[in-house]
C-alpha cells in the first residue's frame, strides 16, 4: 500500500452470543494483512434493566428474557453502555461498526453509543449522516443457515441449553450462529473496503462502515 503511514482503523462492536466479536476479529485480521494499523473497542452494555436477563447463559426461558427490552428496542431507545477510551477519541482514517441485528435493526448498545458524544467526536458527526466530514460508506450482512424460522429455532435451542440442538419441535435444526464461511466473507468485504476507501484516500475525514 503507497501511503506515507499504516492507515489507522478502528472496529466497534458490541456482542451478546461472541458472533459480532468473531467478525470483528475476523475484520481485524485482514485489515491487519492489508497493512492497517487496527484498534478494536468493544462496547459494554451495562444497563440494569436488561442486562441481568440477557446475559445469563444458558437462559432458563429465552424467549420472555430476550423479549425484555423488545418494546424499547422496536423505539430505538439508547441504554447505559460503556465506552472504552479508543471509541472516544482519536484520529481514524476508517471506522467499523459491528452490531448484532435485533429485530431487524441495529442492536440498543451500538444505537447508543452512535448517539454518545463519544462518537461524534470520533466520527465527526452530528449524526449517522454525512455530515462534518465524515462518510458512511458501505455495509453488509452476515447471516447464519436456516431462513429465519429455522436459524431462530436453532438459536433459541442453544441458548436454552448452551449447546447446539439438533432437533427442535421435531424439525431438524441447522447449527445456530454464522455460517462457516464467515471469515472469507469479513474478507472479501475487507478487501473492498480497502481498494475503495483507503488506498483512494478520497475523502479527508473518517469513513463509517457497519456490519
Amino acid at each position: 500500500m503507497s501511503v506515507e503511514r499504516r492507515p489507522r482503523v478502528l472496529i466497534v462492536y458490541y456482542s451478546l452470543t461472541h458472533q459480532s466479536a468473531r467478525v470483528a476479529e475476523a475484520m481485524a485480521d485482514a485489515l491487519t494483512a492489508r497493512e492497517c494499523d487496527v484498534t478494536k473497542a468493544l462496547i459494554e452494555f451495562t444497563d440494569q434493566r436488561y442486562v441481568p436477563k440477557l446475559s445469563e447463559f444458558p437462559m432458563k426461558r429465552p424467549i420472555p428474557q430476550i423479549a425484555s427490552i423488545l418494546t424499547a428496542q422496536l423505539r430505538h431507545k439508547t441504554g447505559e453502555i460503556r465506552i472504552p477510551a479508543e471509541a472516544e477519541a482519536g484520529d481514524y482514517d476508517l471506522v467499523l461498526l459491528a452490531s448484532p441485528t435485533w429485530w431487524f435493526q441495529t442492536s440498543m448498545p451500538i444505537r447508543s453509543y452512535l448517539k454518545s458524544p463519544a462518537a461524534k467526536t470520533v466520527l465527526q458527526m452530528k449524526k449517522l449522516g454525512e455530515e462534518d466530514g465524515g462518510r458512511a460508506i458501505d455495509k453488509t450482512h452476515f447471516v447464519v443457515a436456516g431462513g429465519q424460522v429455522k436459524s431462530m429455532l436453532s438459536w433459541l435451542g442453544y441458548m436454552k441449553h448452551g449447546e447446539p440442538q439438533k432437533r427442535v419441535f421435531r424439525l431438524t435444526m441447522p447449527l445456530p450462529n454464522l455460517k462457516p464461511d464467515f471469515e472469507d466473507q469479513a474478507t472479501r468485504f475487507v478487501d473492498g473496503l480497502v481498494d475503495q476507501a483507503l488506498d483512494q484516500r478520497v475523502a479527508a475525514g473518517p469513513q463509517l462502515v457497519s456490519t
